[in-house]
């Protein structure tokens, strides 16, 4: 296998790789890039072509040239990179060598405008430091200038491998340093003032570059996931209050409804006992206040048990009027204190 058809299968593979990136949701941007360096030609042969007979042609010796490229791409956030690039690559042909005699100085140049597609894959290796790989194919226009005394060119088809080093400047600037390598068809150039004398070149280019890339949008900033509300946590009520008619131990509608709301409560929330305290105001004997309000606790156990709560797990008592909600002196009638409590625990 030639270093030519490895390098056309690998850029192959790399644009096929580059297909998966359109279904890829992260964060994209365009970017332009500009580079400019040295280009070397290799020392190459010629072959060529008269009245369809072929002979080997001459050896040109190529002096170190000049390349300027530029670029559109589109980095994927994914570390893979897709760019239409185009170059302009010079070089002076120093010396002309036949086959069958002495060499002799030129006075052409050879000129070359490529244009690529390329795939390349970042690396990040350090803070501001990433490495990059990559390939691409395209055209290449090849014109030999002042080549007996007019300019003669082709285009043909080539292919690149590129690896570079770069370091971020800043939020959208990178510096980078680029190595590429361009091979290609043999460009075939035929001579307008001898229709039968074709010239045939066999060459490749290496090129070092400086250059930078700069995003056209900035990066988005972070997404940053606001905690939601925490939605207040509501207790269950703990406590529930049965008041009573003066002198009074049935329960009244509104008293039926406090303990079927406690009722509900034990049941979601799962006490595990209910103490039921029952008190009088201080109207009547003490002792007779004490009876009553022994009453009401049990009225009200009776009620939770009719609406479903096991009767093992409430325990009465009463306070008569030792315990007053409201402070009142003796003999007085005061509704709130006419009460029974019911404790969830």
């Amino acid at each position: 296998m030639t270093f030519r058809t490895a390098l056309l299968g690998a850029t192959a593979s790399l644009l096929f790789a580059s297909s998966a990136l359109a279904d890829d949701h992260t964060q994209k941007s365009w970017y332009v890039s500009l580079g400019a360096g040295l280009n070397w030609i290799g020392d190459d042969a010629y072959l060529t072509y008269e009245a369809g007979d072929v002979y080997p042609g001459d050896a040109f010796f190529y002096g170190n040239g000049y390349v300027i490229a530029g670029a559109v791409g589109r980095d994927f956030g994914t570390n893979w990179r897709v760019e239409l690039e185009a170059a302009f690559r010079g070089n002076d042909v120093d010396r002309q060598c036949p086959l069958m005699a002495p060499c002799f100085d030129a006075n052409y140049d050879v000129s070359e405008f490529s244009q690529m597609i390329n795939v390349i894959y970042d690396v990040p290796v350090a803070d501001r430091w990433e490495v990059s790989v990559g390939a691409g194919l395209g055209g290449n226009l090849v014109t030999v200038g002042q080549y007996l005394l007019q300019d003669i060119d082709d285009y043909v088809f080539a292919a690149q491998v590129l690896a570079q080093v770069s370091y971020r400047l800043n939020e959208r600037t990178k510096l980078f340093a680029d190595y590429r390598h361009m091979e290609m068809g043999d460009p075939m150039m035929r001579d307008p003032a001898s229709p039968d004398l074709a010239l045939e070149l066999e060459k490749a280019d290496t090129s070092l570059m400086l250059g930078l890339r700069y995003d056209l949008q900035r990066d988005a900033a972070p997404k940053i996931e606001e905690p939601k509300p925490e939605k207040p946590v509501v207790e269950a009520p703990r406590q529930f209050i049965v008041f009573f008619g003066f002198n009074k131990s049935n329960l009244t509608p509104e008293a039926m409804r406090v303990v079927a709301d406690a009722a509900e409560a034990a049941k979601k929330h799962g006490s595990a006992a209910i103490a039921i305290v029952g008190h009088t105001d201080t109207s009547g004997s003490t002792g007779y206040n004490m009876a009553l309000s022994m009453r009401r606790s049990q009225a009200v156990k009776d009620s939770l048990i009719a609406h479903g709560i096991d009767g093992a797990m409430i325990s009465t008592a009463g306070r008569g009027e030792t315990e007053l909600m409201v402070s009142t002196g003796d003999g007085v009638k005061e509704p709130q204190n006419r009460r029974a409590t019911i404790d969830l625990k």
